[in-house]
């Protein structure tokens, strides 16, 4: 055999063997990280349609309510549409008393939600907004919209079909 050739061998041997003997380590480290995005966002496109039937002398107030899942993971606010457009009306005329109502399925001590906000006018309804507490662990909460409608007289031309339409809209605390 050639001699530089035996040299070499024994000489990576020792190398080989004077790592593993001391038990020779070399680390490397890597930092990751994930951001999670603020969520939110509503279970559907639409809360189900109120039908609040008819209207009577004798019927002189109508409620009804509808509810949405909203999911979140953090605290929101909840605005309404105090625009005309949420009112029940007819025409440009006629029109009936119409307020609003917003519960929770939990108050937000415990479970994400929130506190009830009372029958408002639709101009007033929501005007600071209805707070919505994130719990951690829980990011769900059913948000119930209820309207009534009531006329104390009925007139002559008032009967036919009132419509309104409410947008909640979630919003960053």
């Amino acid at each position: 055999m050639n001699r530089n050739f035996l040299f070499s061998i024994l000489t990576l041997f020792s190398i080989q063997n004077l790592v593993l003997a001391g038990h020779a380590s070399v680390s490397a480290t890597c930092d990751i990280s994930c951001t999670v995005a603020d969520i939110v966002e509503w279970s559907d496109d639409s809360f189900p349609a109120i039908d609040l039937g008819n209207l009577t002398a004798e019927n002189r107030e109508v409620s009804g309510s509808a509810s949405l899942v909203l999911y979140t993971n953090r605290d929101v606010q909840i605005i309404a549409d105090n625009s005309d457009a949420a009112r029940l009306s007819k025409d440009a005329v006629h029109n009936l008393s119409t307020q609003y109502k917003l519960e929770y399925d939990t108050a937000g001590t415990g479970q994400t939600g929130g506190r009830t906000a009372g029958w408002s006018d639709y101009g007033r309804f929501l005007i600071n907004g209805s707070q919505v507490t994130h719990i951690c662990g829980d990011g769900a909460v059913e948000v119930i919209l209820s309207v009534r409608a009531f006329k104390n007289t009925a007139r002559a031309g008032e009967s036919g079909s009132y419509t309104a339409r409410q947008t909640l809209t979630v919003c960053w605390k």
